[in-house]
């Protein structure tokens, strides 16, 4: 190592280091979304949807809120199951019988299509709410990129530096973090990324 980047590596490895502890200390922000669906009489959405015709597609980790502020009958938001046709006896959600305007929510942890329906109103109000997966990371291959999100920033040098610091026992994508190619992830790589995003260097190794 050069004299002349001594002192860059020294600074750099310092703000990564201030980085993770900063990153470590802050309470992680949850992504998830909340999607409303209105409830009315005698329909989901609204009152042009026919039976079924309610859909809602979110993502993994997302909430759905049923409003029933807009119904002045007693309605339910019930899981069908299989089918709507012939409902579970054991739906994975049921809010009960509500007639006083409140919400019932229900958070979706599990990918997959989920049909429901008002069990007051069994052939009439009808709806879906399909669930997407989470995005599949990133393959390995860019110089850099430890958690595999298609981008090199500062965020992977922290990780590295946690990788380093034995707070993670891992990183999802651990090949692209030997940024030197020296055989070992160690506090180089994280400062190699620094300066990286940094622009103090056009590229990384490959």
């Amino acid at each position: 190592m050069t004299r002349a980047l001594q002192p860059v590596i020294r600074i750099t490895l310092a703000a990564a280091f201030l980085l993770t502890a900063a990153f470590v200390a802050q309470p992680s922000t949850a992504l998830a979304a909340t999607t409303t669906v209105a409830v009315g009489d005698i329909w989901f959405c609204d009152d042009m949807s026919e039976p079924g015709e309610c859909e809602r597609t979110i993502s993994v980790g997302d909430t759905v809120v049923w409003d029933f502020e807009g119904a002045n009958l007693p309605h339910t938001s019930t899981a069908c199951g299989a089918s709507c046709d012939d409902p579970t006896d054991s739906p994975l959600w049921d809010s009960g019988i509500i007639n006083n305007g409140t919400t019932f929510q229900y958070t979706f942890d599990v990918p997959g299509t989920y049909l429901y329906y008002c069990q007051v109103h069994p052939t009439l109000q009808r709806g879906v709410i399909t669930v997407q997966g989470a995005a599949t990371p990133t393959p390995e291959g860019l110089v850099g990129d430890a958690n595999c999100n298609g981008a090199v920033d500062s965020i992977d040098a922290a990780l590295i530096l946690q990788l380093t610091a034995g707070l993670v026992d891992s990183l999802p994508c651990q090949g692209n973090a030997d940024v030197n190619d020296s055989g070992a992830v160690d506090s180089i790589d994280a400062a190699l990324v620094l300066q990286f995003t940094a622009g103090l260097l056009p590229i990384l190794p490959p």
